[in-house]
């Protein structure tokens, strides 16, 4: 996850307020925080882990909104800036990235565990995006659960326009379709059994500059290469008097390990 550190500009006490706080807005947060509690109130677990988990937020979210309290929670994430804004009571932090991740790690043999993440996928790149979804299955055992929020568009077009996008920021992060992801995690041994709509984000050329080290130079660059290839405005880009926007769609995915 190459991006990581550039982006460390923003963790920390700015990453509450970066891009319009859309990442510690409980409104915004509520739909993920539901899909994942219903799953929980069905087949209650004894450890959740939050892969990528951030300053902790969606892991409190879950506790103040009628997770047991007996529920181990497990922070992951491998930035010490986003781990150390981690203050709720009872979360247990865990510096490591994702690939690394292990459950042996946070949970005993007989211990039941249920995985959730927010916006972490699409850092993987479209190589690495299988198997990294083929580790986590590896990491649980068949009928457990993972839910994740996760950046993906219906149709290639919007899918295509932010990959170009983000190739011109230097970032090779990349958006599958609903349809492609749904597939990946197929194969990966993961069966969907539901997907909704999440809040999409709204990202400005300006919160872009400072998250990928971008100077003026670059953006009237990526401005003129996207106006280019997909007009000065599309359904998920568009231009402004100096520099673009672009909305970021997200679904939610509940997901259950299939048989090895």
């Amino acid at each position: 996850m190459d991006s990581i550190g550039t982006e460390k500009i923003v963790h920390g006490q700015r990453w509450g307020e970066f891009h319009n706080g859309y990442f510690s807005d409980r409104t915004i947060a509520s739909p993920l925080v539901g899909a994942a509690l219903g799953v929980l109130a069905k087949s209650p677990v004894d450890v959740v882990v939050d892969l990528g988990g951030g300053t902790g937020f969606l892991l409190s979210q879950l506790a103040t909104n009628g997770l047991g309290a007996t529920t181990k929670l497990v922070n992951v994430d491998c930035s010490d800036a986003q781990l150390a804004l981690e203050d709720s009571v009872g979360i247990i932090r865990v510096h490591s990235s994702i690939g690394e991740f292990r459950r042996r790690d946070v949970a005993t043999g007989d211990q039941r565990l249920f995985l959730i993440m927010r916006s972490v996928l699409h850092y993987l790149g479209e190589d690495g995006l299988r198997p990294l979804l083929r580790h986590l299955r590896d990491q649980v055992s068949e009928g457990e659960s993972f839910v994740h929020q996760s950046a993906s568009f219906e149709n290639e077009e919007d899918a295509a326009c932010l990959n170009a996008l983000y190739r011109h920021m230097r970032t090779r992060k990349w958006y599958p379709t609903v349809n492609n992801l749904k597939n990946c995690l197929l194969k990966s041994g993961w069966r969907v059994t539901d997907s909704i709509e999440a809040p999409s984000l709204l990202l400005t050329s300006e919160d872009l500059g400072l998250r990928y080290a971008l100077d003026t130079g670059d953006i009237a660059r990526i401005r003129e290469m996207m106006a280019g290839e997909f007009g000065q405005e599309s359904r998920v880009f568009r231009l402004t008097p100096s520099g673009f926007q672009a909305d970021l769609h997200y679904r939610i995915f509940t997901c259950v390990a299939t048989s090895p």
